[in-house]
């Protein structure tokens, strides 16, 4: 991520200095590179994006500016959006050249049926053009690989969590002795195994799993399973 971020630092660096030009830029970058022209600081338009943004989008600059607020829709999630437009708002407001906005967004890329997760981004640059300064926006975007398994990781850790608070206080109410048992359980022992390891009668093992089963409302193996992995007790 800090990559993409120093990479764009160095190509609006270099277009305001006239070190090279935006299509040079374009074609070696391996990611979708794309200029915005500013009215004050309000965009009007985008002005250039290279080779590879074009055919991973199946599109072309004039498509993209006929497309209008359509665009948005075609490619991006809508819900992602405004967040985005309200942060790129922000940042144009603050005019500060030195910083840059970034975030994560979902784009559906040309002839999938699916979203891919990209990194982008976003900076305003002066750009020389006709031996003038123009401010521009520069939007640099990267597909990231991995995204969606982190995302699901994310979830499934958030997902744990709120069930780890729907079941704090049954897994506090259980004894010491119960909690032994649930492990012996987990791993698969049987009554008559625990009662021989803990040496304590079948009866007394029953009893305990009956007490159980009542205080962590458990159904099944699965669900057992699932509350002693929770509070870590496999």
């Amino acid at each position: 991520m800090d990559t993409l971020g120093t990479q764009l630092h160095g190509i609006s660096k270099g277009l305001k200095y006239g070190n090279f030009n935006i299509p040079d830029i374009g074609d070696i970058v391996p990611a979708s590179l794309m200029i915005q022209d500013l009215e004050g600081m309000r965009p009007i338009g985008c002005s250039y994006m290279n080779n590879w943004g074009c055919e991973h989008l199946g599109s072309s600059v004039d498509e993209v500016n006929q497309l209008g607020e359509a665009y948005y829709e075609r490619y991006f999630v809508k819900e992602e959006t405004y967040g985005i437009f309200q942060g790129m708002s922000n940042y144009l407001a603050a005019g500060d050249f030195d910083k840059q906005y970034n975030f994560f967004q979902r784009v559906k890329l040309y002839r999938d049926d699916h979203y891919t997760w990209f990194y982008t981004v976003v900076k305003i640059a002066q750009v020389e053009i006709n031996k003038a300064l123009e401010n521009k926006i520069i939007l640099l975007s990267s597909p990231v690989i991995g995204m969606d398994n982190l995302i699901s990781k994310v979830n499934k850790t958030l997902d744990q969590d709120q069930y780890i608070r729907n079941h704090y206080k049954r897994f506090a109410d259980l004894t010491s002795r119960e909690k032994e048992i649930i492990i012996m359980l987990a791993n698969g022992k049987s009554t008559n195994e625990i009662a021989e390891q803990l040496f304590i009668s079948t009866h007394t093992v029953s009893t305990h799993r009956k007490n159980i089963t009542r205080k962590i409302e458990c159904s099944s193996f699965a669900d057992l399973l699932r509350f002693a992995m929770a509070f870590d007790l496999v």
